[in-house]
């Protein structure tokens, strides 16, 4: 994709290969790739026995059949927003392991989507630094929020390496990391969007107690949610950083329980 899309093309071919080299594409995988551009990783990737590639510009998905999909039956490419693309429709073929250069503007939504999907086993994507701050984030730190919290429900994240600048084309004004995404076998909660709830109401206002952006955030009077709380042994005046994944998880148990 490209500046339409706000997205930076992958210029540095050693980074490309490392991330190729990362991925570890064999025969016996199928690989998704978002966003390939111009195809900087798709070339790395087509020693697997199915690769399907989802580009949104018309342009490069052309392009990409042009240069790979005649002498590559293997290779599927999908011209169409990953955003709207019905995952699973590839559940057959799974489990995939996935790669993407994701647009920064956008990276937190395509994160949620994968993070919603069990068609896939480990991903190698790359991030704006900052984001992958927030994946690789521990409770108690700055950059934990909640995409940090949410993430961790369906998957571990690590950081591989870090690219400048200088290694896309045009330039963005940040840095780049590419961070590999384990999933995990199953999620911590089998109801995630229950979950994502809470963490999402929690860290809307961040800087206010737990107690208060619940009690905001969900619409709840405050009494019920200090309650709630003190039940389950955490303080009301603590703020959601503090909170691990596991504790939204007991926090959503008591206020948003089960139908």
């Amino acid at each position: 994709m490209g500046a339409r899309y706000a997205q930076h093309f992958l210029a540095n071919r050693h980074a490309a290969e490392r991330i190729g080299a990362e991925v570890g594409a064999g025969p016996a995988d199928a690989v998704l790739e978002i966003g390939p551009g111009k195809g900087a990783i798709t070339g790395l990737l087509l020693a697997a026995r199915r690769v399907v590639v989802v580009e949104i510009d018309e342009k490069w998905a052309q392009l990409l059949r042009q240069r790979y999909a005649g002498a590559n039956p293997n290779l599927t490419v999908v011209n169409a927003d990953f955003l709207e693309f019905d995952l699973n429709s590839l559940n057959a073929d799974g489990p995939f392991k996935v790669v993407g250069n994701l647009p920064y503007n956008l990276t937190s939504p395509i994160l949620r989507k994968l993070s919603e999907w069990s068609g896939w086993s480990v991903a190698t994507v790359m991030v704006q630094k900052e984001v992958g701050d927030r994946l690789c984030a521990r409770v108690g730190t700055p950059d934990y929020g909640a995409l940090t919290a949410g993430m961790n429900l369906t998957c571990l994240a690590e950081r591989v390496f870090d690219l400048s600048q200088k290694s896309f084309d045009p330039p963005p004004k940040v840095e780049s990391s590419v961070v590999r995404l384990r999933r995990r076998d199953r999620p911590l909660f089998d109801d995630v969007g229950r979950v994502q709830r809470i963490i999402q109401a929690a860290f809307q206002q961040r800087r206010k107690t737990i107690e208060n952006s619940l009690s905001h955030g969900l619409g709840f009077e405050k009494a019920a949610v200090r309650s709630a709380l003190e039940e389950l042994a955490l303080d009301p005046g603590l703020r959601a950083e503090r909170l691990s994944t596991e504790d939204f998880i007991r926090v959503t148990r008591r206020l948003l329980p089960s139908c």
